[in-house]
C-alpha cells in the first residue's frame, strides 16, 4: 500500500487527529480574550468546511509543512499516537442523547479507538502488549453487540447500511489481528499502525452511518 492509498483515510482524520486538538489548546490559553478566541472558531469552521469539502486538503497541507520542515515522521504511527486526544466529535451521536443503544456505540467506539491509540507506545513491552491487545479484542466485541443492538433501533430501510458497515469492520478487525500475528514473526510495527488506523476508520464509517441514517425521516 503506497502513501498515497494510506492518505485516503489518514485525511478523514487528520482535523480530529491533528487540528482540533491544536485549537482547542490554544483556545484554553486565549480564553481571556474574546477576540482571540472568536477568530478560533472561525478558523475552526474553515478547517472543518474544506475537510469535509475535500478530505484530503488537511492531509495535504500537513505533509506539505512536514517536508518542508524536513522532519522524519512516521505519520502512520503519529496518527495512533494522537488518536488518544482527537476530538471525540466524529464518533458522538448527540442529536439522539436519549436512545440508549446510540450512546452505547458511541461510548464503544471511543473506548476502541483509545485503547488502540496506545499500541505504539506498549509494542516493545511483549507482556503490556499482550494485555492490551486482550482489551483490544474485548472492546471490538463490544462495540459489535453495540451495532448489533442499533441495527435493530434504527428503521429497517438504514439496516441494510449498517450491516454493510459492520461487516467492513469485522473484515478489517480480522486484518488486524493477522497483522499482529505477522508482528510477533517479523516485527513489522508500521504495518500494525496501519492496520489500526484503518480499524479506527471503519469504526468511524460505522457511527458516521448511524448518524447519517438517524437524521433522516
Amino acid at each position: 500500500m503506497n502513501e498515497d492509498e494510506r492518505g485516503g483515510y489518514l485525511g478523514q482524520m487528520t482535523y480530529q487527529c491533528v487540528f482540533s486538538p491544536i485549537l482547542d489548546r490554544i483556545k484554553a490559553a486565549n480564553m481571556n480574550n474574546p477576540q482571540a478566541v472568536a477568530h478560533i472558531n472561525r478558523l475552526r469552521s474553515t478547517l472543518k468546511n474544506s475537510e469535509q469539502t475535500s478530505p484530503s486538503f488537511l492531509y495535504d497541507v500537513m505533509r506539505i509543512l512536514l517536508a518542508e520542515s524536513e522532519l522524519n515522521v512516521n505519520l502512520q504511527e503519529a496518527f495512533l499516537r494522537l488518536q488518544a486526544n482527537a476530538s471525540l466529535e466524529d464518533l458522538e451521536i448527540p442529536q439522539y442523547p436519549n436512545v440508549a443503544e446510540f450512546q452505547e456505540l458511541s461510548t464503544r467506539a471511543i473506548s476502541l479507538r483509545r485503547v488502540l491509540s496506545r499500541v505504539p507506545e506498549e509494542m516493545s513491552d511483549r507482556r503490556t502488549f499482550l494485555e492490551t491487545i486482550r482489551e483490544i479484542a474485548s472492546s471490538i466485541k463490544k462495540l459489535l453487540d453495540a451495532t448489533n443492538a442499533v441495527i435493530q433501533v434504527v428503521p429497517q430501510s438504514h439496516q441494510q447500511a449498517v450491516e454493510r458497515r459492520k461487516r467492513e469492520f469485522v473484515h478489517y478487525s480480522k486484518a488486524f489481528s493477522n497483522t499482529l500475528k505477522e508482528f510477533f514473526r517479523n516485527q513489522n510495527a508500521t504495518q500494525v499502525s496501519v492496520s489500526a488506523n484503518q480499524l479506527i476508520f471503519q469504526t468511524m464509517q460505522i457511527v458516521r452511518t448511524v448518524r447519517d441514517k438517524a437524521r433522516q425521516p
